[in-house]
């Protein structure tokens, strides 16, 4: 069974979409613009959660906008929206898997 898992988790690891990501992702964290406005992004979220204002809500938008306004920023979401989906897709199988098997 580890061998498996081992094999499921280095097909994700080793996929085009999960290489990229990573490499976008050190370009991403060069670029101080982009990073300030992923922490802005980030507290908005937090503030968003916590008041539920319409206000805060509007400025999020805004600023989610901006960002994926950005090419390098976009395809980084677009592949990390891919490498999520494998990791969902086994996770689901997995969770079949076991339920399958222990609820016969």
């Amino acid at each position: 069974m580890d061998k498996a898992i081992d094999e499921v988790i280095n097909c994700i690891i080793n996929s085009p979409e999960y290489i990229e990501c990573l490499d976008i992702k050190k370009k991403m964290d060069n670029n101080t613009e982009i990073i300030d406005m992923i922490k802005q992004v980030k507290l908005l979220q937090k503030k968003y959660l916590r008041t539920n204002s319409l206000e805060v809500k509007e400025k999020l938008d805004e600023l989610e906008s901006k960002l994926n306004e950005i090419p390098i920023y976009y395809i980084y979401n677009k592949k990390l929206e891919i490498v999520n989906e494998k990791i969902n897709y086994v996770n689901d199988e997995l969770n079949d898997y076991f339920y399958n098997l222990l609820n016969k």
